[in-house]
């Protein structure tokens, strides 16, 4: 590092306190995850670390999340590390309600929350003595999105002086259909754009600046698995108006997750087909079995119940969790029908029926909780979720 320039961590989408298919460890998981993430920084000897939003999963996170950040992020302040983050959609409250975020910055004092109620910046002595401009704004979504983020980054400042860092919540063109930014919206003149919003690894060139996004510290569906297995964070170095290295670090706390399709031909060669994949998945630690997302293609309808079967008694014990989806032949749609649904947006389709975010988000976690076995675990699960977000909890 040169003597005027500062290193920092930049990780987002952290979703403490998300319980994936109503399983405890998995919400387990995601805090020891996000210890290790603190640890690189630690590990590392950065400056700063910044998050970009999706901290919390919810805007009412179990109590145990908010203990499991307050643990880790108190190492930060042990030596002076400050930890800035901008709210996520998942961190913002749709109605009036403390936003957890306000909390662990009351608690930890090295936490400071930007852009919670509009564009905001602030300038940080951080760990190596110099100053940094950190600015930001809050996840903006839905009509006139586009238009309401370019207003509020016209409102915030660019330090000609100093490293500066411009921390985002939002979709870009460049990496998804569904955008509120084009990276030619972003303002010139930081050192440094920490995106958030997408889970996969992504990083842009700005000028002499890198605009990225880490990824989200755990794969949280199966889509995300498949695209990327291994989990990041970014260690970038910065000095006044750019980016003079990045660098990927892998976390290696998050659990393995295995995305395999079989085509059926017959029951004996799916045992067979099955047992090859029960002796990869037997190589993993008892601590570190994977989650295991099978498809099994070109099966008669008169046999899927001998399917379930197998694989439940060849593979079941060598994993945390799998979830199965069979495709039968008299059920396979026609290539084109198939396109077509594939372009459906369940989560878009959800919002333009329920007009609001909490509800649609809601709805997606019911859906994907009541996939998950066992199904009676799945019934508790979700009746929890329901109980929380409208306060019923307490009252049957």
């Amino acid at each position: 590092m040169t003597r005027e320039s500062i290193q920092i961590l930049h990780t987002s989408d952290t979703h403490l306190g998300y319980r994936q298919y109503g399983l405890i460890d998995r919400e387990m998981d995601i805090y020891k995850v996000f210890d290790e993430v603190i640890e690189t920084a630690l590990r590392e000897k950065v400056d700063a670390v910044i998050h970009s939003g999706d901290f919390f999963d919810s805007t009412r996170p179990p109590p145990q999340a908010i203990h499991y950040a307050i643990r880790s992020l108190r190492k930060l302040s042990e030596v002076d590390i400050p930890f800035i983050v901008v709210p996520g959609d998942h961190d913002l409250p749709r109605r009036r309600m403390l936003p957890p975020l306000l909390i662990l910055e009351d608690v930890v004092e090295s936490v400071t929350v930007l852009g919670l109620k509009g564009p905001e910046y602030r300038q940080l002595r951080v760990r190596s003595g110099l100053k940094l401009l950190v600015a930001g704004l809050r996840n903006e979504k839905g009509i006139g999105a586009r238009q309401r983020v370019r207003e509020h980054l016209s409102r915030l400042p660019v330090d000609p002086d100093r490293p500066s860092v411009l921390v985002l919540h939002q979709t870009l063109h460049e990496v998804a259909p569904d955008y509120e930014l084009e990276l030619g919206d972003l303002p010139k003149g930081y050192s440094y754009y920490a995106m958030g919003h997408i889970h996969l690894y992504r990083r842009f060139a700005l000028g002499d600046s890198v605009a990225a996004y880490p990824g989200s510290i755990e794969a949280l569906r199966v889509d995300e698995a498949a695209a990327q297995p291994q989990r990041y964070v970014i260690v970038a170095e910065i000095e006044t108006g750019r980016t003079i290295s990045l660098d990927r670090i892998a976390l290696q706390s998050a659990r393995p997750q295995i995305v395999e399709e079989l085509v059926f031909n017959s029951l004996e060669s799916l045992r067979s087909s099955l047992t090859q994949l029960r002796d990869r998945l037997a190589r993993y630690p008892e601590d570190r079995k994977p989650l295991l997302h099978l498809t099994v293609t070109n099966v008669p309808r008169g046999i899927k119940t001998s399917v379930y079967k197998l694989v439940e008694n060849i593979v079941s014990r060598y994993v945390l969790s799998y979830r199965l989806r069979i495709d039968t032949i008299e059920t396979k749609l026609p290539p084109s029908i198939q396109k077509a649904s594939s372009s459906i947006k369940l989560e878009e389709l959800l919002r333009d029926v329920l007009r609001d975010e909490e509800l649609t988000h809601l709805a997606m976690r019911l859906i994907d909780v009541l996939g998950s076995d066992p199904q009676s675990h799945a019934v508790q699960e979700a009746t929890r979720l329901v109980e929380e977000v409208f306060g019923l909890r307490g009252r049957r």
